[in-house]
């Protein structure tokens, strides 16, 4: 589908409202978060989310994101839902989302997925990164391979050595496919978890200069600059950033400019929206 620009304005509302409902629990429970990616764009462009887009993306070191998986839904209100492998077995996302119950965003790729689909705000843990280049790259290279695997076990999504749950299959060639297929059949779901946040929090102990999202390169922060995070406004709200948040921006982002030509103004725009299912004219 496409937006028309009141289903994306109102889209807007309820992300900040979700957000709005994430920043009051880590307050409430003292949890550090910080804004990222395009989100952190948007805040330092538009003090607000990027008219275009349509998501926020949240991030936490790993021991705060851990403790914000432990403690928040305890202190969400019911209108909202936590999901993580922990609260719902089936997910495919590695990651955390926070979600509003009695809203659909489905999106193309998970479309016939037995999940919770309500529009949602993304959690993402973040996690020290070696400083030694190949010890970075094979760092990500595991960070790949576990989060595939944990992946596929709930759902194929390449060509080879099985049966294609989505629509269009993503690139891997066959080798990489059956070291995943080995994987899933040696281990359980439970078990891949652990395996693979142990291999993201490798370094962890280790006093190194970036935390990343580690299966994305681009995506990487000084730890000193989360550490000492700046508060800057976000649509109705203020939320925590990244010092020196352009710089971490123009890493990520290398042709980073407030306004970006229409061909390049790329979202998420799902297979379904819905901002109240128990509406019958919705």
């Amino acid at each position: 589908m496409r937006y028309d620009k009141g289903d994306l304005r109102r889209l807007h509302e309820v992300l900040y409202e979700i957000l709005g409902e994430v920043v009051r629990v880590c307050e409430e429970c003292s949890i550090p978060y910080f804004i990222q990616g395009g989100s952190a764009i948007g805040a330092l462009y538009d003090k607000g989310i990027v008219p275009w887009d349509d998501d926020i993306d949240v991030g936490m070191t790993r021991e705060n994101y851990e403790r914000f998986l432990r403690e928040a839904p305890a202190h969400l209100k019911p209108e909202y839902f936590l999901e993580w492998f922990g609260t719902e077995a089936s997910t495919p996302f590695y990651f955390a989302k926070v979600k509003k119950n009695n809203t659909l965003f489905v999106e193309q790729i998970w479309r016939d997925m037995d999940i919770h689909h309500g529009i949602f705000v993304d959690i993402f843990p973040y996690d020290r990164i070696p400083d030694n280049a190949l010890c970075e790259r094979l760092h990500r290279f595991g960070a790949k391979f576990w989060i595939n695997c944990f992946m596929g076990k709930q759902v194929w999504l390449w060509r080879h050595c099985g049966h294609c749950g989505i629509e269009k299959p993503l690139p891997k060639s066959w080798v990489g496919c059956a070291a995943i297929r080995l994987v899933c059949a040696l281990f359980s779901r439970k078990t891949i978890y652990r395996l693979m946040n142990m291999h993201l929090a490798l370094y962890n102990k280790c006093n190194t200069s970036r935390v990343n999202i580690v299966r994305m390169p681009k995506d990487q922060i000084a730890r000193s600059d989360i550490e000492n995070p700046v508060r800057m406004p976000f649509g109705p709200l203020t939320v925590w950033a990244p010092r020196h948040i352009e710089d971490y921006l123009r890493h990520h982002y290398p042709n980073l400019r407030p306004v970006l030509p229409e061909e390049e103004q790329v979202n998420h725009a799902p297979y379904c929206l819905m901002f109240d299912t128990t509406q019958s004219d919705q």
